[in-house]
């Protein structure tokens, strides 16, 4: 009889516990939402046109292109 008791209390418990806890476990992480340098960093990556080149911009709307050796490909303006 004890041993069916401890049993039920357990499976009670551990329902309880999924009851509670249960929907933080299944929420998907969130997602981040875009920010502004992030649109920037992916509109300066379609303009150079190459994943190897690095943008900077030099003043605002003037964007310099480099290449992965350092040197200078294209200057894009909007």
């Amino acid at each position: 009889m004890k041993a069916w008791l401890q049993s039920v209390a357990l499976t009670m418990a551990i329902a309880f516990a999924l009851g509670a806890f249960g929907p933080a476990l299944d929420a998907a992480p969130a997602v981040k939402p875009q920010t502004a340098q992030d649109r920037f960093n992916r509109a300066t990556e379609l303009m150079c046109g190459s994943e190897n080149a690095t943008a900077l911009e030099v003043s605002p709307g003037v964007v310099q292109c480099y290449s992965t050796g350092g040197r200078k490909t294209k200057k894009v303006t909007k």
